[in-house]
């Protein structure tokens, strides 16, 4: 793999998960560019964080470069976006898992992910048969959001934490969506609830 190869990077930044059961855990988000499920989000009525307009190409080299830079204490990197599965390959993985980074993922199961991603977070956007013939082993994590009256979800894969998180009005909890959640979680006994932590943070 040359380090000269491009991403589309809609941005880099250094913070806190705030979200699942990494909460808390610093890590270097590396957000991508683009999704081809985005109009299943759209259509569901769920605010992508990426926007589609703009983006900026970085090179591996580039990337390794702005770790080094701007968080050489973290060894932990978040790929998200959009939809990171749409550009990261197994060569790109292993290039920053020989650097000694943790690698951890956020994903719509849209694809399978790279080989060599240490902790697969599925949000689902797609069809669940697509996700089962993507996940036929599982994920670390599986996260749904829910709107006010939908039901409890009905994975078709299995995971070691199950999350609802309910859909935000852009920085604010819905309140209704938060208690319609609430109570899945309660009647249901296996579903937990997360909350966009870092909203109520105010961080990015």
């Amino acid at each position: 793999m040359n380090l000269l190869t491009k991403l589309k990077v809609s941005e880099i930044f250094y913070s806190l998960q705030g979200e699942g059961a990494r909460i808390g855990t610093p890590t270097i988000f590396i957000r991508l560019q683009g999704c081809k499920a985005k109009h299943a989000c759209f259509k569901a009525g769920i605010k992508c964080d990426t926007e589609f307009e703009s983006g900026k190409e970085y090179t591996i080299e580039q990337i390794l470069s702005w770790l080094e830079l701007n968080a050489p204490q973290c060894k932990e990197i978040t790929w998200t976006g959009g939809e990171p599965t749409d550009q990261l390959t197994d060569e790109m993985v292993q290039i920053f898992k020989d650097k000694g980074f943790f690698q951890a993922i956020e994903t719509s199961g849209l694809n399978p992910v790279p080989v060599g991603i240490d902790f697969i977070c599925v949000s689902p956007k797609v069809a669940e048969h697509v996700i089962a013939k993507n996940f036929p082993k599982g994920v670390h994590e599986l996260r749904y959001v829910r709107h006010k009256g939908q039901d409890i979800p009905k994975p078709s894969i299995r995971a070691d934490h199950y999350w609802i998180s309910p859909h935000s009005d852009g920085f604010d909890i819905n309140s209704e969506n938060l208690k319609h959640c609430i109570n899945l979680c309660i009647e249901n006994g296996i579903w937990k609830l997360s909350l966009q932590n870092h909203k109520l943070w105010n961080i990015l």
